[in-house]
Formats: C-alpha cells, sequence, structure tokens
C-alpha cells in the first residue's frame, strides 16, 4: 500500500509498503497528531519521528537486559 502525508504543501509518498507495516506506520503517525487529510507542520512531521525513535531506543535497551539475564 501507499501511504501519502503532506507537510508544508509538499506532498511524500511511501509506495508499495506491506500491509501490516502500513497499518502499524498510519496508527503511530496518527497518535503523534499527523492528519492525513489536512498539511502538518514539520514539527509535527518531527515530533512523530522521535515517538518512533524513544520507542526503538527503549526496544533496543530491553534486549540486551534479556541477552544479559540469558547470559548470565
Amino acid at each position: 500500500m501507499d501511504l501519502t502525508v503532506s507537510v508544508k504543501g509538499l506532498r511524500i509518498k511511501a509506495k508499495k509498503l506491506d500491509n501490516d507495516f502500513y497499518d502499524f506506520i498510519k496508527e503511530d503517525l496518527e497518535k503523534s497528531g499527523i492528519d492525513f487529510a489536512r498539511d502538518n507542520s514539520i514539527e509535527s512531521l518531527f515530533t512523530a519521528y522521535l515517538r518512533l525513535a524513544a520507542k526503538s531506543h527503549n526496544y533496543d535497551r530491553e534486549i540486551e537486559s534479556i541477552i544479559k539475564d540469558i547470559e548470565s
């Protein structure tokens, strides 16, 4: 599926996303305040990025902790 978002008048399209990934990204962007029916600010897009980056960072820390527990 294609996912299109408008930021400061520029339409950005991600093409041919897997359906599950599309649903995940769309839902997460909406939780971050991105509206697919209107133009969005750069700040909104950056906030959405930081939200996902924080999730990724926390997952990495959890994985490292699990690996340490398994190794000891």
